[in-house]
């Protein structure tokens, strides 16, 4: 099989295993690390077909371009670290790249809090299996996206994101998020907002909106405590944004470069 799977990580103790565990079927594994200082890296070295490859990080999508770099197999399967496929979708993946068909495949997610997979969720799918050399990353906002020359596809099974690392580190990625997504409204033309930037412009209405829509709209009020969970997450989300977003608006008011 011409693939090779490629991992950005940092410290990702809690999730790795779980993941490289349904990748075993995969020729190589790139593994490719920006300084974890967890157990990250012994797990991985437990794994026969995976390579690690250091890198200082700057950027998602410099990163990811940088492991693409790397790779000579004809087909990428490009996830995230807390990204576990299932058997259905690892028969999916196989099975599409003998048929030869298209150049990428989307899948979408079944999003889990604490192993419990939910209901529903605010996901969006994205491409993970795609020829090579037809793929680049580029960085959008707290993002990074694919843009592929080429026909793309979907695949059928979905894929689970299940991330377990503890909630203080949690709080400190949202609010990285929540400043990069924030400079990137501030600086996009008016001509350029979609609904969703123009509700987030108004601040406090957007977190209001995201409680209601996950908790009664995805119904994840019937998912128990973990629907809870996840709801709360997404509404810090945007209540961290909208206080980025006061912050960088007061500032630029008084004539100072926000940047930080």
């Amino acid at each position: 099989m011409d693939l090779t799977v490629l991992i950005i990580t940092y410290n990702e103790e809690p999730n790795i295993k779980r993941v490289l565990e349904k990748l075993t079927w995969a020729p190589k594994v790139i593994i490719l690390d920006s300084g974890s200082t967890d157990k990250t890296l012994e797990i991985v070295k437990e794994f026969s077909n995976t390579e690690i490859v250091y890198r200082k990080f700057d950027s998602f999508a410099e990163q990811c371009n940088h492991g693409l770099a790397l790779i000579t197999s004809v087909w990428t399967l490009s996830i995230d670290s807390d990204y576990v496929l299932t058997d259905e979708l690892i028969e999916e993946i196989k099975s599409n790249i003998d048929k030869n068909l298209f150049d990428a495949w989307n899948v979408t997610f079944r999003f889990c809090v604490y192993g419990y997979p939910l209901r529903s969720d605010n996901t969006t799918p994205r491409p993970i299996l795609f020829r090579t050399k037809k793929g680049k990353y580029f960085n959008d906002g707290h993002a990074h996206r694919l843009h592929l020359d080429g026909n793309i596809s979907d695949f059928k099974s979905k894929i689970l994101h299940d991330d377990r690392k503890n909630l203080s580190r949690w709080f400190n990625n949202q609010d990285k998020y929540a400043l990069q997504e924030c400079l990137k409204l501030i600086n996009k033309d008016k001509t350029e907002l979609r609904s969703i930037d123009k509700i987030r412009k108004f601040k406090l209405v957007a977190p209001f909106m995201v409680f209601f829509y996950c908790l009664f709209v995805k119904g994840l009020i019937f998912n128990g405590w973990h629907g809870w969970h996840y709801t709360l997450q997404r509404t810090l989300v945007e209540i961290m944004f909208s206080l980025r977003l006061i912050e960088a608006q007061k500032i630029n008011k008084e004539g100072i470069e926000y940047n930080s």
